[in-house]
This record gives C-alpha cells, structure tokens and sequence, in this order.
C-alpha cells in the first residue's frame, strides 16, 4: 500500500512541477503592466518623443510669392511747368524670412512692377501742356533684406524691430517722338537706401496673424541717366546725381493659414519717397557742349495691395 502510496504522489510531483518552472518563467518574461522597461538608447523601443510635440502654428522660414496691384503718383517740383506720372501698375513680388521668437529676425524681398502710366506736363518753356499715356511703360524694381530680433512680449505677441539695405530702380517712359512734335526722353533712376523701422506679429489662434509693420528709409547714393543718344545718336547720354531725401513705408499683412505649411496672405500697403534736386551737367552733340541739364525735386505717392501665398517649413 505504501508502494502504491509512493509511486502515486511520484507521478504527481512529476506532472505538477514543469507546470510551477513555466508558470515561474511566464512571470519572469511578462513582469506586471505597472513596471518600466528599461532600454538602452539603440533599443527598438525607445519612442522618439519628438514625434509627440504638437506641430508650431507658424514654422520659422517661410517663402513667400504673390501678385502686387498699385497706384502709381509721381510729381516733380518745377515751375512754371509741371511733370506727373499717374496710374495703376501690376506687379509680382517673392520673398523669405526667419521668423522665430527671441531669436535673430531676418526678411529678404523683391518687388518687379511694370506699366503704362499717364503723363501729365508741359514743354521745357512750361508753357505748351504735354499729355500722354500710350507708350510710357514704367519698371519698378525694389529689392530689399532686414536683419533684426524678435521679442516676445507675449505668447501671441510679437516686435521686430529692424534695419537693413535696399536698392531701388525705375525705368521711366520711351524715347519716342509724339505726334504733336514732342519728343519723350527714356530715363533710369536708381539709388540706395537704409530701412529701419518695427514690425508686430499678433497671433489669433493657430490660424489668423496680424503682422504690421512701419519703417524709414534713408535714400544714397542716388543717380538718373537720360537715354539722349536715343533720340539722336549725336547726343550722349548724361547722368546726374540725385539729391538724398527721407522716405517711408507701412503695411498690413493678413495671414491665414489653411494647412500644416501652406498660408494666404492679404497686405494693404503705402509707400512715400521723395528725390533731392540733382546737380546740374552738361550735355553733348557730337562731343560738344550743347546745353545743361538738371533732374528737379520730386515726390512719389504710392499704395496698393499684395496678395499672395506662403509656404513655411
């Protein structure tokens, strides 16, 4: 009996202990949900809390391209005569910034406009008036990079201020003989200038930004070549300097952003320059002196609208 006894209790150790070794080792490998892994930094488990972060409303480089649409004001000081170019002119600009809070600020922008604008003036005597509007194309180039810092004063609340370097140029009219008699001249300005000024970002949600932004700008270094030698290859073509005088720029930019990277931008805008009185040289016929000529004071109104796209990344 106690043979049978042995053998039997035997048999059951025999059984029942692998269950206890894989009940033991099931635990070891599967330690209870409340206990951390630790993984070595090539793990394949390590998660990239990175791709956890909420994406930024706005990345910090963006590139920026869209349509220009403005009105076009120009009026010498002369007397008794008058000179004006009006009219509203199409265009294109393209730009990119660095935009991040409490950090260095950065813009670069290029602005190309061209036309026909209506002439509004009189002969050299100021007395015969001079009107016309076909053939007179006007080029506008302005190209222009800041460098500042981005403070921020607030969560949603951003200043910029600024300076920089611009470059400005305008191609004025045709050299064409009009059917009253009157012949118009081509002529090229062009001239530098340093911008200053500050620039706001208000933010409104993930979507909406307000950006305005005022500035001056410290026109140098400024010149006007009149194309004369296309009228008559006789003639050379003088150039003047320009007198240096302060203007100024303001704009309202309106942002929307409809996707991760892509935003449309509205930006009401006006822009004030002014030209010294250049100084006065002489003009040739065949390399002799054949009068004097001189570039008058002016001042140029212009505002308008861009409307374009952004892409940030």
């Amino acid at each position: 009996m106690k043979a049978k006894l042995t053998c039997c209790v035997v048999g059951m150790l025999t059984v029942l202990l692998p269950c206890f070794s894989s009940a033991a080792e099931t635990q070891i490998i599967n330690p209870p949900v409340h206990l951390a892994i630790a993984a070595s930094p090539d793990s394949d488990i390590v998660i990239n809390k990175e791709s956890f972060e909420p994406q930024k409303a706005f990345a910090h480089q963006s590139f920026e391209f869209g349509m220009m649409y403005h009105h076009f004001d120009y009026k010498e000081d002369v007397s008794p005569g008058k000179s004006k170019e009006t009219g509203w002119l199409p265009g294109i600009f393209l730009g990119w910034n660095y935009n991040k809070k409490n950090a260095v600020y950065s813009k670069v922008l290029f602005e190309f406009s061209y036309g026909d604008t209506k002439y509004d003036g009189t002969d050299q005597s100021g007395t015969i008036p001079v009107t016309f509007d076909n053939d007179n194309g006007q080029f506008l180039f302005r190209g222009e990079w800041d460098i500042g810092y981005n403070f921020a004063v607030t969560k949603n609340i951003s200043l910029k201020p600024y300076v920089g370097y611009g470059y400005r140029h305008w191609l004025r009219g045709e050299t064409t003989l009009r059917s009253n008699g009157i012949s118009s001249i081509k002529e090229r300005y062009y001239w530098h200038y340093l911008p200053a000024g500050l620039s706001a970002e208000f933010t409104i949600g993930d979507k909406f930004s307000i950006e305005p932004n005022a500035g001056m700008r410290w026109m140098f270094f400024g010149k006007m070549r009149a194309y004369l030698s296309e009228y008559n290859s006789g003639n050379n073509d003088p150039e003047v300097e320009l007198g240096n005088k302060l203007g100024w720029y303001a704009e309202i930019p309106i942002r929307y952003k409809f996707s991760q990277y892509w935003s449309v931008v509205v930006k009401p805008w006006y822009e004030y320059s002014a030209i010294g009185k250049s100084d006065t040289v002489a003009y040739t016929y065949y390399g002799i002196v054949d009068g004097y000529l001189y570039e008058p004071a002016s001042k140029t109104h212009q505002y308008g609208v861009n409307v374009g796209l952004t892409v940030s990344y």
